[in-house]
């Protein structure tokens, strides 16, 4: 994002450039709401009308974000309820963000924000039941790196969703040193840690991680190793997993 920001400044030392606001750049609250509103619903939206965008962020930072190119427009048909496609030459501006990682960067600043006055993370389920994290996970994984007291109270709560293996991912986003995280995964490591080859190459380096940390710590008190089969005869469908056990 600071990449998109800092080419944009640069270009606004040009003669007769348009000129760039600092101000708007660091405060995009209100882009923050309207990106988390559209992840978070149980139908996810993606794309808004330009009305809607400029009523909300004003004309000047719209102007500004689209210049930047963290918004984009498209112009398409205003096709009316039951009016047959290509037969409207009614044209309408939708905007939407670059692209979706974008969206999930804006939204977990506001994540952060309603985190940060949640008490407990048994409360967080209202607000964040509808963002499957393996869908959105960059939206858990940016706001622990934003802010510890969120992050804390969301690993919290993905340690409580299926099985509790996307935590792992978001514990090495948080800030702060590794000491503040052992307890953390001390009891991540209190039942099985599994490595499978179904995990993606990520979720696998983040398990190993995790185990680093626990060895370091000396956290273990049994290690055992053991080959699944899912098909037995054919090695390329073998998982391997580690069994730990923490003390």
């Amino acid at each position: 994002m600071n990449c998109f920001h800092s080419h944009t400044r640069n270009k606004a030392k040009d003669f007769n450039a348009k000129e760039y606001s600092k101000f708007l750049e660091h405060n995009h609250s209100e882009l923050d709401k309207i990106a988390f509103e559209g992840l978070s619903k149980e139908n996810q939206q993606i794309i808004w009308s330009q009305a809607e965008f400029l009523q909300r962020l004003g004309q000047d930072f719209y102007d500004q974000y689209i210049l930047v190119g963290i918004l984009v427009e498209e112009e398409m048909y205003d096709i009316a309820d039951g009016q047959t496609p290509g037969k409207s030459d009614k044209m309408k501006i939708e905007v939407r963000f670059y692209h979706k990682l974008f969206c999930e960067w804006f939204a977990s600043f506001r994540v952060v924000d309603i985190l940060c006055t949640v008490e407990d993370s048994a409360g967080l389920e209202p607000i964040l039941g509808n963002m499957d994290p393996f869908d959105l996970q960059y939206v858990f994984r940016f706001a622990c790196g934003l802010n510890s007291t969120a992050g804390k109270k969301i690993i919290e709560y993905l340690k409580s969703k299926k099985d509790g293996t996307f935590a792992i991912l978001c514990i090495f986003e948080q800030s702060g040193n590794v000491e503040g995280i052992v307890d953390t995964v001390k009891e991540l490591c209190s039942s099985q840690v599994i490595i499978s080859k179904e995990h993606s190459k990520l979720l696998q380096r983040s398990t190993i991680q995790l185990l680093q940390i626990a060895s370091s710590h000396e956290l273990f008190s049994t290690l055992t190793s053991s080959g699944i089969l899912s098909n037995p005869g054919t090695v390329r469908d073998t998982q391997y997993h580690d069994t730990v056990t923490a003390t």
